[in-house]
């Protein structure tokens, strides 16, 4: 899945980030923010087979499947035939979204 795909999917998400936020405080959630972790250290966006991920997490190939799929669903990674990867134009906006929603609540 090359870059134009993953923003065409990226495009195709629906819902705002206040669903994304509710997903990610599920008691579940900490297993996908291990998963974003270890995407996220992979700066420049190359795909982590999901082998790596649970070997490195060691956590079992169901719990990292199940976190991965939800991580999907949301938008926050994308799965390709070499692994998963952060799509990071969804968290970039969900980041700016958020900051703004911030500024708004403490401006005067």
């Amino acid at each position: 899945m090359g870059n134009e795909e993953i923003l065409e999917e990226v495009e195709a998400i629906e819902g705002d980030y206040k669903t994304l936020l509710k997903r990610l405080t599920d008691p579940r959630a900490k297993t996908m923010y291990s998963i974003l972790e270890l995407l996220l250290q992979h700066v420049k966006g190359e795909p982590v087979p999901a082998g790596e991920i649970k070997d490195k997490l060691g956590i079992s190939k169901q719990a990292a499947t199940n976190a991965a799929r939800r991580l999907e669903e949301s938008g926050l990674i994308a799965r390709t035939s070499e692994g998963y990867m952060i799509n990071q134009g969804v968290l970039i906006n969900l980041i700016i979204q958020i900051l703004g929603e911030i500024l708004r609540k403490i401006e005067p």
